[in-house]
């Protein structure tokens, strides 16, 4: 699901494992409807096998045949979205959330950075001005012109990756870099992976207060703190932030 302002969306995910996924929301869902949310449902994709056939396998999208994207291919700053061209997302996926936006809202296309999955291991929005990029996806030349605006670190090496056993990692669907998926709670607080020292001397370093925490099994299962955390609440007003 994808929160854009008093927005709930349900996202047509691309895994068919998935597609039913946001039904164990419902009550949720309806409850925030019934406080004001607006609460939408993209085009359930009929994921047929032609979605995936002769697609490039070292860039392996979906093929423009229908909507099909995961919240996760979406980072957001304010009224201004970028969008994860990816193995979970196809372009047309962003051409309908651009339908649904309407003009408030920009969707700016990131493509030929990351194939694997979701954009939350490549980017992450720290506060207003400051984004974390990981240094093995992309660089100063290749940045996406609009962070340009904004001041870019770039994440030190993973540690401690040698704490899951080779068994363990042979069933691991997640990267290594899944340990620098992040989640802002406010402009001056970050939850970092409790194992990354570097990356958290390196937060402070630019002002930022660290909750180290732990998924023990975010490798696994490919997920991080961005990835479980669905911020139906916050405080403040919707801006734009970039020219």
């Amino acid at each position: 699901m994808l929160v854009i302002g008093d927005h709930i969306i349900e996202t047509p995910n691309v895994i068919r494992s998935r597609a039913q996924e946001t039904f164990s929301y419902r009550a949720l869902l309806l409850d925030y409807m019934k406080s004001g949310a607006k609460w939408y449902s993209a085009p359930k994709p009929m994921l047929l096998d032609s979605l995936f056939e002769g697609v490039d396998l070292d860039k392996p999208t979906p093929r423009n045949d229908e909507p099909a994207f995961d919240a996760a291919n979406i980072l957001r700053f304010g009224q201004d979205l970028i969008y994860l061209v990816s193995a979970t997302g196809n372009e047309l996926g962003g051409q309908w959330l651009q339908t649904i936006l309407g003009d408030k809202f920009r969707v700016h296309y990131l493509k030929d950075v990351y194939y694997g999955s979701h954009i939350d291991s490549t980017f992450v929005a720290l506060r207003p001005g400051l984004i974390l990029a990981n240094p093995a996806r992309v660089n100063d030349d290749t940045l996406p012109e609009i962070l340009k605006q904004w001041k870019v670190i770039y994440s030190p090496p993973m540690e401690a990756t040698d704490r899951f056993d080779a068994a363990y990692r042979s069933k691991c669907i997640g990267s290594d870099w899944i340990d620098m998926n992040s989640f802002s709670i406010s402009p001056n607080l970050v939850v970092v992976d409790k194992h990354q020292k570097a990356l958290m001397k390196l937060l402070e370093k630019e002002g930022l207060d660290v909750i180290p925490l732990e998924l023990r099994h975010s490798k696994m299962l490919g997920g991080g703190f961005h990835c479980v955390t669905l911020d139906v609440r916050r405080t403040g007003t919707m801006q734009r932030y970039f020219d």
